[in-house]
């Protein structure tokens, strides 16, 4: 697994994350990541998964222990482009209830400024 981060305007990051997550040793720089983004003050977190091939349970716990940390600092995160297979997972997992789900980045910066959390 690959990542990369783009730090955006209005509290506002883009993690780019390629390849597959298999494992939780695989998340603990991207944790490590998001640590210096929340510590920095970015509030909301855009995750583009169109270059994301499959994930087990690790990423899965990964995200949610994500979502509930920005949440707590009233900050949002939104998962982009995701391919058939994540969507399904996240689907027969009834976690399609729980995160915003977005098809782009265009769609996801339209989601936060309509619901007020930047401007």
């Amino acid at each position: 697994m690959e990542y990369q981060v783009e730090r955006k305007e209005n509290s506002i990051a883009l993690i780019s994350v390629r390849g597959r997550i298999v494992g939780e040793y695989q998340l603990v720089p991207l944790t490590e990541e998001v640590d210096e983004l929340l510590e920095d003050q970015y509030r909301h977190i855009i995750f583009d998964l169109s270059q994301l091939e499959f994930m087990t349970s690790a990423g899965l716990s990964f995200f949610l222990k994500t979502l509930t940390r920005v949440r707590h600092l009233d900050g949002e995160v939104i998962l982009v482009a995701l391919n058939h297979l994540l969507n399904d997972l996240l689907v027969t997992t009834k976690l399609n209830a729980v995160f915003i789900i977005e098809p782009d980045e265009e769609a996801a910066m339209h989601y936060l400024k309509e619901t007020g959390a930047v401007h």
